[in-house]
Order: C-alpha cells, then structure tokens, then sequence
C-alpha cells in the first residue's frame, strides 16, 4: 500500500481534516463535574438557579501523541480559530422526600435533584470554513445542546475537631436533545444518550481550607448517524473524570481557588461509516502521474483521479485531557455567589486514524477499479465531543442563587 499523497493539495486537505468542536461538546461532560467551592457541601434545603457563562477561542488541539497543533494543520493558514460559547443553565433541588418514611438511609439522608439545559454557538474562521466546503459539508453549531438530568444522595456528615465534611452519590443522565446536523462540522448537540454515576466528597477544615472531589464514568451510547462525514466516532469510548479543587477563605466574601482535571476514555473510540470525500471529483492528475508511475500514455489520457474512502472499521489510540483550574468566588449574604474561572490545558490526546482511499481512474471508485499500488492513506483527526481536544485555555463565569429555603 502506497502512502504516497496525489499532489500537495490532495495530501494536504486529506490529512488535514481536523475539527475544531471541542470545548462545549466536550465540556458538556467535563464542566458538569468541575467542583467549585464547597460544590459537593451539603447545603441549606431549598431551591438554586446556576448559570454558567464558558469562553475559548480555540486555535489548537492536542493530536494523538500529545503534541500541539494548529486547527487546520497545513490546509489552512495558521493562526485559524474557533471560538466557541456555551451557556449552561442549572436548577437544584434540595430536600428529602423520604423523610416521613421507613426506608432505610433515605429519611436520613437529604437527597438533591438537578436539571441542567445548555445552549451554545461555535463559529469557525473563514479558511476553515472553506476546508469543510471542499468536502461538502458545513461550519456552524448554533442552538439548544443536550439536557441533563441528576438525581443523588448526600452521605454520612462528620465532625472531627478541626475537620468537617461529607459525601455525595449520584447519576446523571445525559439526553441528546441538541441541535444536530450530520453535515456539520460544529454541533452543540451530541446525538447519543450517556449515563454517569458519580461519587463525591467535600471537606473542611479550620474553616479556612475548602476541599471538593469527583469521580465519574461515562457510559457512551453508539451514534449509528455520526457528523462530518463519519468522524464523529459511532462507537464513542466510555470515559473516566477525576476533578479536585482547593480553596481557601479570606474572610465571609471572598475564596481563592484552585483545582486539576484529569479525563481519560477507557478504551479507543470505534468509525466505521467514515465517507468523508472530495466534493469536487475528478482531483487533477498535476504531478500524480510522476509519484505513482502511472505510464505517460494512461496520464495523456486521464482527466484526473478519483478517491473513496476504503469500508471498514477504524479506531484511534483513545483521547484523554489534563487541565489545571484557577479562579476567585464573592459570596454575598450566603444567597449569591459569583465565581470567574480559568481553565488552561496541560497535556491531552486526540483522536487520529489512518483511513485508506482508493485512486480509480473513473467511478464508481472502489476496490474493484482501483489502480493497483495507489491506495493512500489519510490521517483524520475525529470530531466534536468524544474525539476533538482543545489545547487553548477557556474562560468560565459561574452565578448561583438561592431561590427560597423553608
């Protein structure tokens, strides 16, 4: 099998096809458990709004053996961008519906209720916007993203001398109801169900130093209609969250905080209906004829080539995103918190695969009528939540509110 690329423009846009969705896709799993201070704290009864602002032009992504690159790779002009917004919208309920029971633990232990709605928009630069035209697909992600839905209890509170806390233990689920076009390469939504248990645990102590903690599994669900000309993986890899975060209190208003996030998929993300293809076919021969020692005569003859992706079932090495937190909260008369949050990349793994394309001299292009020794092979980079890593830093506004407590 030749690894040789049809003239630069050809090898150029095939290795090239990289997406840019990351952050809120991916965000989507990871912001939902970053704790903030005295996140898993067992709080008053009652009912919170939480509105989250996040921000990131993002202009590199982590590729498949942890390095930087540019969004674009060398398709497009460097210093190309996305920048993308997400804005989640958060109700808790706090209380115990099981209080005048004889269950067992329940009436014992307050239970709480989550619902969280996203919308978001992503707009790529120019240039690549242009990238995706030549495959025939379109730039944009604009609208409702996916729902969530969490139900937990709070575990056993204790109190040794300086030191204070608790545990949590929930499940989410995740429901796609987001905005989702299989042409697109941005899209708020991610067009299959999750299902996240989660354990958490909060301490304090002195009353100073605040302690928060999770672990989570995401269990992914297949996307039998996967975006961008397949690469969006159909069989998503489950995923494993561990978050922690310091804070330390100044006086009644002001916290100092700072945490690390380490996400990891726990097996490789699995295509097998990638059709990602040229637009515009048949692809000039240029040069091709000299690389692939095709006879003068056939060249004289040919108008230009034709690709097709080769069938089968494609997987990566698995992803995987490290970041390091830092942020400031006011509270205000315990009813209002306002927190601003940095969140800056330090390692991470894309998805990549090596997909096979066929080179025929005319179609329907396949194995068939394929020329013989001129296969090429293009590195793709996934798509969007599961597989797309940003490697630049976002920016998060958080504004909690109690509603009312009895």
């Amino acid at each position: 099998m030749s690894r040789r690329c049809i003239g630069g423009a050809v090898c150029h846009a095939l290795a090239a096809v990289l997406l840019l969705a990351l952050l809120p896709a991916r965000a989507q799993a990871g912001i939902l458990f970053t704790p903030h201070v005295s996140e898993y704290s067992q709080v008053l009864r009652g009912s919170y709004l939480d509105t989250t602002v996040v921000y990131s032009s993002i202009n590199r992504t982590w590729d498949q053996n942890g390095n930087k690159i540019p969004l674009g790779y060398t398709a497009v002009p460097p210093g190309e961008t996305v920048d993308a917004s997400l804005l989640l919208a958060r109700y808790l309920w706090v209380g115990n519906l099981f209080e005048d029971t004889r269950l067992p633990l329940l009436p014992q232990h307050d239970q709480f209720l989550r619902v969280i709605g996203t919308a978001g928009r992503q707009q790529a630069s120019g240039p690549l916007n242009d990238l995706s035209r030549n495959f025939s697909q379109t730039s944009g992600g604009s609208g409702i993203g996916d729902l969530f839905l969490l139900a937990g209890v709070y575990g056993e509170r204790y109190h040794w001398g300086p030191v204070r806390g608790n545990g949590l233990y929930a499940v989410t689920v995740k429901a796609p109801i987001g905005e989702y076009d299989r042409n697109a390469l941005l899209n708020i939504g991610t067009h299959y169900w999750s299902y996240i248990p989660q354990i958490a645990h909060h301490q304090e102590w002195f009353g100073k130093l605040f302690i928060d903690a999770t672990a989570a599994w995401q269990f992914n669900t297949r996307n039998d209609s996967p975006a961008y000309g397949g690469l969006t993986p159909t069989r998503p890899a489950d995923i494993y969250n561990l978050e922690g975060n310091l804070a330390w209190k100044f006086n009644e208003h002001w916290f100092a905080e700072a945490g690390f996030s380490y996400v990891r998929s726990e097996q490789a993300n699995e295509y097998d209906k990638i059709t990602l293809n040229f637009r515009d076919q048949p692809q000039p021969p240029t040069t091709a004829c000299n690389q692939l020692n095709i006879p003068a005569d056939q060249c004289s003859l040919a108008r230009g080539f034709y690709l097709a992706p080769a069938p089968g079932q494609y997987r990566d090495r698995g992803t995987s995103d490290s970041l390091v937190t830092f942020g400031v909260n006011y509270v205000y008369r315990s009813s209002s918190v306002v927190s601003l949050r940095a969140a800056v990349p330090v390692a991470g793994r894309g998805s990549v695969i090596d997909v096979p394309y066929y080179v025929c001299a005319s179609q329907p292009c396949s194995a068939a009528n394929a020329i013989p020794g001129a296969t090429q092979t293009a590195h793709l980079t996934g798509v969007q939540e599961a597989a797309a890593i940003s490697a630049s830093p976002y920016y998060e506004l958080r504004f909690v509110f109690l509603l009312f407590a009895p």
